[in-house]
């Protein structure tokens, strides 16, 4: 039985931006930042991406942010650094072949 392999490469582009606020927040907040998942030069991973997952610092309400379409961001506003796990789930094989149709 011949079996046939397809190999798909998707090219993703994580980064953030941070962004001195004028004045500072209620909260003491003096950055807003944004943190995102994109194909290169804004290249289209809708297709490919079935969701991203961005678990943010415990000190944030709903830490847990998942983004189901692009844009695949989170916009906040804080006053310190903390490194955040970023979740990419693809879509499965079956769901490429619906979605091509």
């Amino acid at each position: 039985i011949a079996s046939s392999l397809c190999t798909v490469q998707v090219k993703l582009e994580l980064g953030h931006r941070a962004q001195l606020r004028k004045k500072v927040t209620s909260e003491g907040f003096t950055h807003d930042w944004m943190v995102f998942v994109r194909g290169p030069e804004t290249g289209d991973i809708q297709h490919f991406v079935e969701k991203v997952v961005f678990r943010l610092h415990e000190s944030f309400p709903k830490p847990k942010r998942v983004c189901k379409e692009p844009p695949y961001k989170v916009e906040e506003s804080g006053y310190a650094g903390f490194l955040m796990p970023i979740e990419v789930y693809f879509k499965n094989k079956v769901s490429l072949l619906k979605n091509s149709g």
